[in-house]
């Protein structure tokens, strides 16, 4: 009975942010490079990413969001620029550690509590980072965007490690905390 109600308080607390995040589900995938500096607040090797800001949980300037440190198993399935491709696609594991914000990226990044889906359908996004080299080992050659799924997994799952801490007030706590709708860092201020 416990876990029920602390389930619906997280739930209702997820609601009045206007959050929107869910342990699976579809998703676009990008990637970028400079990641040396996450919104998360903590650096990471191995397979890291930036996740859309109606899901990480926080906006620029704001701190880690509750995106921060939770670990997700991502699935290509189709490349939207050339619907022809049929693969192969692969699936990683990556760390988020930083934030795709809306402004100036609205095509991937772009949902808003009004209007939860991005250009390609899809309410989560992630931004796959090339420098701890998950760029690479997701996408086929030739090609930088696809669509696909997510599923949140145990971070016991990720091939990484965390480095220090770049602020005060840097937050990782997803990596430890119960699959969403479990409270991690939290979420900072109100969603777009």
């Amino acid at each position: 009975m416990r876990l029920f109600v602390l389930l619906s308080i997280t739930a209702t607390f997820t609601a009045v942010k206007g959050y929107i995040q869910l342990p699976s589900g579809a998703a676009s995938f990008t990637q970028y490079s400079g990641c040396g500096s996450p919104a998360c607040g903590v650096t990471a090797s191995g397979a890291t990413a930036a996740m859309n800001q109606l899901a990480f949980g926080s906006a620029p300037g704001l701190g880690a969001g509750d995106a921060c440190g939770r670990c997700f198993t991502l699935t290509g399935a189709a490349d939207p620029y050339s619907p022809s491709y049929t693969g192969p696609f692969k699936s990683i594991v990556v760390k988020v550690t930083d934030l795709c914000p809306a402004a100036g990226n609205q095509q991937w990044c772009g949902q808003t509590s009004s209007n939860p889906k991005n250009a390609f359908g899809t309410e989560f996004h992630f931004d796959i980072c090339q420098d701890t080299g998950g760029a690479s080992s997701f996408f086929p050659a030739g090609h930088t965007a696809l669509t696909g799924s997510f599923t949140e997994v145990s971070c016991s799952q990720w091939p990484g490690s965390d480095g220090g801490a770049l602020w005060n007030g840097a937050c990782i706590k997803g990596e430890s905390a119960p699959l969403w709708p479990g409270v991690g860092c939290g979420n900072q201020g109100t969603s777009v």
